[in-house]
C-alpha cells in the first residue's frame, strides 16, 4: 500500500508531495453531522510551510481517498507540526437563514450546496416533499438532519451524504450496501457492544394546539406490553400544522411510536482496514457471540462513524448500527 499526502499551497499555487515528512495519517468520516477529517504530524521543511486553507490530499495506491482544507496547525517543541484538515462536509456547520418551500431532502441539500458553492452530485433523488420551514440562523447540518428525518419518518427510507475526493455526493443509504462480511473469522479483531433503551419511548403523545380557540388536541399511541416491562418511557411531540385531520395525527402518533419503541443496539468494532469501508457504507456483521441477542446470524449494519488509522499497517474503527 503506497499513502501519499499532497499539499497545494494557496500562497503559490504550488503542490508539493510531503509524504516523506509526514506520519501516517488518521482519516475519519462520520454520518452524524461531523466534518470528515485527516489527521497527521510533519517536520519542520525548509521548502513546504503549510498554513490553514492550504489543500490537503490524501491518495492511496494512486487513488484519491480524500481532499479538504487545512483547519487546524499546532506544534511542539520537537518540531512536529501536527495537521487536521477537513473535507467539503466542514463548511456544513456554516449558519444561514433559508426559506424552503415543501421541497425533497435531496433538492435542500442542491440548494445548499449551490449557496455554497460547494461541488455537488444527487445520485438519488428523493421522491417525498418535506414540509415548507423557515431555517433562521440554522446550521446547514441542521437544516439537512430535519429534512432527512421527516423524509426517513414518512418515506420510510433512508438517505444520507458524503464527501467523495472533494465531492459532495447525496445518496440512498441501499446504494452503499457492500458485501463485505465483518465478525468471526472476518476482520474483527475486538468489539464493544451496547442495547439501549435510554432513548426509547413506549408512550408517545402528539399534541396540537390552537392559542386563538384555546384548544389542545392530544393523540396518544402506546405499546402496553413494553410498557409493562420496561416501566412508562414517554415523549411528547408538539406539531403547529393546521391542516392535519384527526386520523393523520394519530397516524402521525403511530409512527413515532414505532420510531421509538425499540432497543438502540450499536456496536465499535476493531477491525482489520479495508478501504471499501467508510461511514456511510453497510455490511454483513457476524458476531457469534450476540446469539441471544438475536445477532449471531447475519445482520445489516450501517457504519455511523469509521477511523482509518495507518499507522503500524492499516486498522479501522467502526461505530455501527444494526438495521436489519
Amino acid at each position: 500500500m503506497k499513502i501519499q499526502i499532497l499539499e497545494t499551497s494557496m500562497q503559490n499555487r504550488e503542490q508539493y508531495d510531503i509524504s516523506e515528512i509526514c506520519t501516517p495519517p488518521v482519516w475519519n468520516t462520520s454520518i452524524e453531522s461531523q466534518p470528515g477529517s485527516l489527521q497527521f504530524e510533519m517536520l519542520d521543511d525548509s521548502k513546504v510551510f503549510l498554513r490553514n486553507g492550504d489543500i490537503i490530499e490524501m491518495k492511496i495506491d494512486g487513488k484519491l481517498y480524500f481532499k479538504g482544507k487545512v483547519f487546524s496547525r499546532t506544534k511542539s517543541k520537537n518540531r512536529q507540526w501536527k495537521i487536521t484538515a477537513y473535507d467539503s462536509t466542514r463548511y456544513l456547520k456554516n449558519e444561514d437563514t433559508l426559506v424552503f418551500n415543501a421541497s425533497s431532502a435531496s433538492s435542500r441539500f442542491r440548494t445548499i450546496c449551490q449557496t455554497q458553492g460547494i461541488p455537488h452530485k444527487i445520485l438519488d433523488n428523493v421522491n417525498y416533499n418535506c414540509a415548507a420551514v423557515v431555517e433562521d440562523k440554522h446550521t446547514y447540518y441542521s437544516m439537512l438532519e430535519d429534512a432527512l428525518e421527516e423524509t426517513r419518518k414518512n418515506y420510510k427510507v433512508r438517505y444520507g451524504f458524503w464527501d467523495n475526493a472533494g465531492t459532495l455526493e447525496f445518496f440512498n443509504f441501499n446504494r452503499m450496501i457492500t458485501k463485505l462480511v465483518i465478525g468471526d473469522n472476518s476482520l474483527m479483531t475486538d468489539y464493544d457492544y451496547e442495547a439501549s433503551i435510554d432513548d426509547a419511548a413506549n408512550s408517545v403523545k402528539v399534541m396540537r394546539e390552537d392559542k386563538e380557540k384555546g384548544k389542545r388536541e392530544i393523540f396518544v399511541a402506546q405499546n402496553a406490553a413494553n410498557i409493562e416491562t420496561w416501566g412508562k418511557l414517554q415523549i411528547v411531540e408538539t406539531v403547529s400544522d393546521a391542516d392535519l385531520n384527526s386520523s393523520q395525527l394519530q397516524q402521525q402518533a403511530n409512527v413515532l411510536l414505532g420510531e421509538k419503541n425499540k432497543e438502540t443496539k450499536t456496536i465499535s468494532i476493531d477491525a482489520l482496514g479495508n478501504l471499501g469501508i467508510r461511514a456511510g457504507n453497510s455490511f454483513i456483521l457476524r458476531i457469534s457471540d450476540l446469539n441471544r441477542d438475536n445477532l449471531g446470524k447475519d445482520n445489516l449494519a450501517l457504519v455511523k462513524t469509521c477511523k482509518h488509522n495507518f499507522k503500524d499497517g492499516h486498522s479501522m474503527n467502526l461505530k455501527v448500527e444494526v438495521v436489519a
